[in-house]
């Protein structure tokens, strides 16, 4: 974009849907190569997340029908964990709409699977239909450049 900031607006209009056309295009084709329905930085911050549990020194259920939890902490804090609603106390899996360390204690010990509890927004299905959407390139033959030498502009209707 730097080659472009001093053309004119409608050149660097130009020049912006061009390469945001290829980052679409590039991204489309990565989402069919997602292994758990998500992309990799998803997957390295799951797996980040992962590395963090060692705070964890208890999960308690508390009620099954609802998926409330108790997560006891080394420090002997507690919190509350409850896996319909997707929300923790500690307010990082609200705000991340990814499970939090007390989250994957809780879906750990649950045996289910992590990736049911991340935000649809991550999912690949819905990635695709952001994605989907065609950028048309836009004409420039009419449009007035500027010279180089004069600095003064050219052409155009």
């Amino acid at each position: 974009m730097r080659r472009l900031r001093p053309m004119p607006v409608p050149w660097l209009v130009s020049g912006h849907l061009e390469k945001l056309g290829k980052k679409f295009g590039k991204h489309k084709e990565s989402i069919d190569k997602w292994v758990n329905g998500v992309g990799e930085r998803i997957e390295q911050k799951i797996a980040d997340t992962y590395k963090h549990m060692g705070c964890v020194a208890a999960v308690e259920c508390y009620s099954m029908l609802l998926g409330e939890y108790s997560v006891v902490l080394t420090n002997s804090r507690k919190l509350v964990v409850k896996l319909g609603c997707q929300t923790c106390t500690c307010c990082k899996w609200q705000m991340a709409r990814l499970p939090c360390y007390y989250a994957l204690a809780v879906i750990t010990k649950a045996n289910l699977w992590v990736y049911n509890f991340v935000h649809p927004m991550y999912m690949a299905e819905t990635q695709r239909r952001i994605y989907n959407q065609v950028i048309h390139p836009m004409e420039t033959h009419d449009m007035t450049t500027v010279d180089q030498r004069t600095g003064s502009a050219v052409g155009g209707d």
